[in-house]
């Protein structure tokens, strides 16, 4: 059992994940009055593990962080009375040497989230006569589902799930999310947040990688306003996000353009048969393939 303390910068995962497999019995969130949104949707993920903390502290004051982190830890007896490790991942450049100067005084471990790719490696560090060294890393296991991801991005009470749309867009999203589960990944139709602002026709995930499907059914997959909505939903859902515009049509040389300068991907499933709601056997080759890449690389 351990007290971990992470920084809360743009991206939660790499502060959920490695809770979530270590299992620490308390976590202390530092945050910036520009991140406390950030913080509070993540305590409420966590709360469900864990015991969190927080603590609003200066974003680039160095020995402002080290004396507020200091006190916290003294002042909360939890916190100091079980082993530290620290997450130097998120946060400032500034509040990550804060942190790591902290945990040189207390001789505390820390560890290091890489994210890089589809996996997510953990690196540990621990002091060793008074000289840092590593002492190896491992690749995290799944530790996430899709109701995590929302919760950490729109906040726990700002979505829901409604499921597929009616008509024949409808349809064609639930024969996708067939598809999908019948290869093992986790999928949720038709999540709608910010007051609707926000609608994902589908989100898809394996492991701790997830992305977001927009779903438009002939004439409609010629038209560029799903690929601004997707863009849209994207920026929100952060960098780990993959997206997706399945359409029933060929792409046109705007679809192109559109792929060429952003991350999405569109995937032209033209053999649909709106009839019985099936896909070719190429078009699920190629459906699987696309998404397979995404998320496992």
């Amino acid at each position: 059992m351990a007290t971990m303390i992470a920084l809360v910068g743009d991206q939660p995962l790499p502060n959920v994940l490695p809770v979530r497999h270590y299992h620490p019995s308390n976590v202390l969130l530092a945050y910036t009055e520009k991140t406390r949104q950030k913080y509070e949707y993540q305590q409420a993920t966590l709360q469900r593990d864990c015991h969190v903390y927080g603590l609003e502290t200066d974003p680039y004051d160095i020995p402002a962080i080290v004396r507020a982190l200091n006190a916290k830890l003294d002042e909360q007896e939890a916190l100091a009375s079980q082993p530290l490790a620290f997450n130097l991942t998120g946060g400032t450049k500034t509040m990550s040497l804060a942190a790591y100067q902290v945990a040189q005084q207390r001789g505390a471990s820390m560890i290091y989230i890489q994210s890089e790719g589809k996996r997510t490696r953990v690196y540990h560090y621990a002091w060793k006569q008074q000289q840092l060294k590593a002492t190896g890393s491992e690749l995290l296991p799944e530790c996430i589902t899709l109701r995590d991801v929302f919760d950490l991005y729109f906040g726990p009470n700002n979505w829901e799930d409604h499921g597929p749309s009616s008509g024949t867009g409808g349809a064609f999203e639930n024969t996708l999310a067939a598809m999908l589960r019948r290869h093992g990944y986790e999928v949720m139709i038709g999540v709608k947040a910010m007051k609707n602002q926000i609608d994902v026709d589908v989100a898809v995930r394996l492991g701790n990688q997830y992305g977001i499907i927009e779903a438009k059914m002939g004439e409609n997959g010629k038209k560029l306003d799903g690929i601004k909505q997707l863009s849209t939903a994207a920026r929100l859902l952060g960098t780990y996000s993959q997206t997706f515009y399945a359409i029933t049509v060929l792409p046109t040389s705007d679809h192109k353009m559109i792929t060429e300068a952003s991350n999405i991907q569109v995937i032209s499933l033209s053999g649909y048969n709106a009839t019985t709601n099936r896909l070719s056997a190429t078009d699920e080759a190629v459906l699987l393939a696309s998404i397979e890449k995404a998320l496992k690389g």
